[in-house]
């Protein structure tokens, strides 16, 4: 498999083409631009102004004997070192001719590959048009087509932007190359006629085949040669996408590069077939919004047919966060906030700053813009309501997430633990407080945002691996104490919460004292009004959960905290804010896994449902480990992973329908800390109840799978893929018993540890 090690670039704002001859072009093109003008958006700030450019030229090619090719490469760099339009002398006129490219390619460590084929390529080529009169800057390619639809042939034809390959690549057999294009962008008349501006910006991008190879880019201004400090309008950075997609890989993997998404994904590009826009931000802004989108809600299907008439239906498509999160991809330094993880660039502020049509009615997509507030044309009047003095605000105004933003007034603290010894109740000291307001500390009992609220401590044993055996009475959820009406104020704006289950000291059933370290967990939620002076909007407004580990009976009476599998933050790359079950569990991975422990399942809920799941099954295990894996594998695993949810209030049924995971799925490290996802797991990870037997509160009567086996079989569900773990030691009807004899022993770590023959690494595609 091909990849490409790029050179990034930082895409910003200077808009100036330095021309004296074209200065009054130039200045139409940065003042129409968006992105940065504080008066189009008062309330938006400017993004950056730093320089922008192309990839540096190369350092002098290295060659080997017999030459590196292309064929065999497994890792390819190439940049574009320029575009020129040559000129052309016919009798007494010169003219312009189709342009010429030269081209840089090399392997990993600076070798020159040769044999590349003029098959191996497809180019785009565009003209940035800027914006004007209340329109977006947009990309033009000079390179389109008709498409007849096949599937609906009753459709009218439509014209695409499309690549071209074929023309004449010369190899110079030291790495680099020579590209003539087939497209004479000067003598552009059909299907589509597109005017030569040589004053605009210009963009060339390639496609490789053969595998994922990053797409090299190249921006000049044909008329004077400028390649840096020119318009190019990066509205969304590749990085953005890649917090999801990891990495984005459209077309069969060739389609890398927002950059070169931009250059054929153009305002006019329609599919025939469906009669959707294929213009980037109409289609990505649907894709993403999917079962969301009010015309989807209404009963309605979005669908696109792509590449051989294949259809691809968006409507199930579930952003895994809150649409409204404009900055979750669009960043420029005005509107991106301190917990957005997209990539700032030049015109990531362009999304405030230059409402559309096309942008906004791509997720409106019900609304009639020939009728909306007196009917609109065109683009030219979108500012006169949405900025900041407009009826409804401005655009920014409009998609701020309130409740989120309410988040920030509430800081929960856990100052102290106490009482943890064997037979006594733990005794927490905690303080809630107001980061926006001095840190002021809440009254509990008199402040407003305590009414209806639910404050709950939870305690979770041991850190080794939970299981919280002895603390409860039922299935062994982490045991709780109601804050709000047990905390005695401490008058200092702390409380002192104790909890009303004691440490278990092996006394009751199952007779089991508790050892090591445990935990204290706060969660839950207040209530704010969130809305303005003239419109109450009262909201539960999620509590950061926070967690404090203490010490049951270690030797040296320090805790030992759980260890570290996964972080909130790479959780949030993709979720932006994890909030779970009602919004009362928040942004703490090792608060949820607290109740989401080994011995846990859904058997209480599965009690309570009134149509029960169809898997059969009398429980379901909600271990993490378990959970997270099959239900990110929804569209891999054979069998949909089910859960009945609180009180038996839902069934949910994670199928390839209701999760799409974006990424990799073979990539353990886009969630798991170093080598956390390795063979051996460490001795403390148990195996996973799948059967709770006859008591929920005595694991002895448990079957469960063997830990790596559990790990492993909730993406390979197969029953072949179990076959193979039990025929290497795995147990799926194991025992505590089995287990501690050594009958229930998985020998996985001799194929599949590090290095070993079938290494994790090796087989999912990491090395």
């Amino acid at each position: 498999m091909k990849t490409t090690n790029f050179r990034w670039l930082n895409i910003h704002k200077q808009h100036s083409l330095r021309l004296c001859l074209l200065l009054l072009v130039s200045f139409a093109i940065t003042a129409c631009s968006g992105g940065g003008s504080s008066a189009v958006a008062p309330d938006v700030s400017p993004g950056p102004a730093a320089s922008n450019g192309n990839p540096p030229a190369p350092t002098p090619i290295q060659t080997s004997q017999p030459p590196n090719t292309y064929a065999t490469a497994t890792q390819v760099t190439a940049t574009i070192t320029s575009v020129t339009i040559p000129s052309v002398t016919i009798p007494s006129v010169t003219v312009a001719s189709a342009p010429v490219l030269e081209l840089s390619v090399v392997d990993q460590n600076g070798v020159a590959l040769t044999g590349l084929q003029s098959r191996n390529l497809s180019f785009t080529l565009a003209k940035l048009i800027p914006g004007n009169d209340g329109d977006s800057a947009s990309w033009q390619s000079y390179i389109n087509r008709t498409k007849t639809p096949a599937v609906f042939p009753a459709n009218a034809p439509a014209i695409q932007a499309t690549s071209e390959s074929g023309g004449t690549l010369v190899d110079h057999q030291d790495g680099t190359y020579t590209y003539t294009f087939i497209t004479d962008i000067t003598r552009v008349t059909a299907p589509l006629a597109v005017a030569y501006e040589p004053t605009l910006t210009h963009r060339v991008a390639i496609q490789f085949s053969g595998g994922p190879v990053a797409n090299p880019v190249f921006d000049w201004v044909p008329a004077s040669g400028q390649t840096s400090g020119i318009f190019s309008h990066e509205v969304v950075a590749t990085a953005s996408c890649n917090n999801c997609h990891d990495p984005l890989a459209l077309h069969g993997g060739a389609s890398q590069d927002t950059r070169l998404c931009v250059t054929c994904h153009n305002p006019g590009t329609t599919e025939p077939n469906s009669q959707q826009s294929m213009d980037l931000k109409v289609m990505t802004h649907k894709i993403h919004r999917g079962r969301q989108l009010p015309s989807v809600v209404a009963g309605g299907k979005y669908q696109i047919y792509g590449f051989r008439d294949r259809l691809h239906d968006y409507s199930d498509v579930n952003f895994p966060q809150d649409i409204n999160n404009c900055t979750s991809c669009h960043a420029g330094t005005g509107t991106t906030t301190a917990t957005a993880a997209a990539t700032v660039t030049s015109e990531g502020d362009n999304w405030a700053e230059v409402p559309t049509m096309a942008a906004c009615g791509a997720c409106h997509d019900t609304t009639d813009f020939a009728s909306h507030y007196g009917g609109q044309n065109d683009n030219s009047g979108c500012l006169s309501c949405h900025a900041a003095t407009g009826i409804p605000g401005s655009v920014a105004a409009s998609h701020k997430d309130r409740v989120r933003e309410a988040m920030a007034r509430f800081d929960v603290q856990i100052l102290s633990v106490t009482n943890t010894a064997l037979g006594q109740f733990p005794s927490a000291r905690f303080t809630i407080t107001d980061p926006t307001n001095a840190n002021s500390p809440y009254n509990l009992a008199t402040d407003a945002a305590w009414q209806g609220a639910r404050l709950v401590m939870g305690l979770a044993l041991s850190t080794t691996d939970f299981t919280n055996t002895g603390l409860t009475t039922g299935l062994p959820s982490y045991a709780t104490t109601n804050a709000l009406t047990q905390a005695v104020a401490n008058g200092d704006g702390t409380y002192t919460l104790t909890s009303a289950v004691a440490i278990p000291d092996g006394s009751a059933a199952p007779n089991r004292a508790a050892a090591g370290s445990g935990m204290v967990t706060f969660e839950g939620r207040a209530r704010l009004n969130v809305g303005d002076a003239q419109t109450a909007n009262v909201q539960n407004i999620p509590l950061i959960q926070r967690h404090r580990f203490f010490s049951v009976n270690e030797a040296s009476g320090v805790p030992v905290p759980r260890r570290t599998v996964v972080t909130i933050q790479q959780c949030n790359q993709c979720h932006s804010l994890k909030t779970n079950h009602g919004g009362n569990r928040s942004n703490d991975i090792t608060g949820c896994a607290g109740c989401h422990n080994p011995r846990n399942t859904d058997k209480a809920e599965r009690l309570l449902v009134a149509t029960p799941p169809t898997d059969g099954k009398t429980e379901s295990s909600i271990d993490f480990k378990v959970l997270i894996h099959a239900i990110h594998a929804a569209g891999f695993r054979q069998a949909p992973y089910q859960v009945v949810g609180f009180e038996g209030r839902s069934v949910n049924v994670y199928d390839a329908e209701e999760v799409q995971y974006p990424g990799r799925l073979a990539n353990c490290k886009a969630c798991h800390v170093g080598s956390s996802y390795q063979l051996p797991l460490p001795a403390s990870v148990l195996a996973t109840s799948m059967d709770t037997g006859a008591s929920t509160t005595d694991p002895r009567d448990d079957k469960m799978v063997t830990a790596a086996a559990a790990v492993c079989s909730s993406c390979h569900d197969s029953s072949l893929a179990q076959a193979h773990m039990e025929q290497n030691g795995a147990d799926f009807t194991a025992t505590e018993g089995t287990i501690a004899s050594g009958a229930s022993t998985e020998a996985c770590t001799i194929c599949h540890g590090p290095g070993r023959v079938a290494d994790i690494d090796r087989v999912h595609g990491l090395l």
